[in-house]
């Protein structure tokens, strides 16, 4: 069974001042968001307790900025970081699939045009995977996702926002585990 790490960002106005309860309310917003997806995109998830190798010493895997601004941002981070990292490999995959030189350049945008009829099906898998994610599907590798918008990226002034205020927002740190390679990936 393969494991991939998620940090869903959440805004922590309105929630309990209790820590333990803050936890909770969070985990089950959580597993809401996540149950859509279980069977398709992962088979189990679960609180994180040391995701990218950091422990997470609090209920449920939840760090609260206000509680631990510092372990949230290592965290925060990461999941940035990792998210990052799947993007490059979507992309440089998808391309190496269609063939480099296919590309073309429009203005600042580059364009590579690709025929899905059902052949390539590790090229398919990596298109879904960037249409899943611009829909705010909630994907095994996508690292982060902010709960407030529905989607794993945001504009950079969000995350700079998020950044200079750890203690207005809350992590809730999951493992997403799956058996299988999807999609052809």
């Amino acid at each position: 069974m393969r494991a991939s790490h998620l940090a869903v960002v959440f805004p922590v106005k309105g929630l309990p001042r209790n820590t333990v309860h803050a936890c909770g309310a969070l985990w089950t917003r959580t597993s809401r968001m996540l149950l859509p997806g279980l069977g398709r995109f992962y088979d189990r998830f679960h609180p994180a307790a040391q995701p990218w190798g950091v422990d997470i010493p609090t209920p449920l895997s939840v760090v609260l900025g206000r509680d631990d601004p510092s372990l949230f941002l290592r965290l925060y981070f990461r999941a940035r970081k990792f998210r990052e990292s799947s993007i490059d490999f979507h992309v440089g995959a998808a391309i190496a699939e269609t063939g480099f030189e296919k590309l073309k350049k429009v203005g600042d945008v580059l364009i590579c045009p690709v025929t899905l009829n059902g052949t390539n099906k590790c090229l398919e898998g990596h298109i879904f995977w960037h249409a899943a994610i611009a829909q705010g599907e909630i994907l095994p590798d996508c690292g982060i996702y902010y709960a407030e918008y529905k989607r794993s990226i945001v504009e950079p002034g969000l995350e700079k926002c998020i950044e200079s205020a750890p203690a207005d927002y809350a992590l809730c740190m999951v493992t997403l585990e799956h058996g299988e390679d999807r999609h052809g990936i």
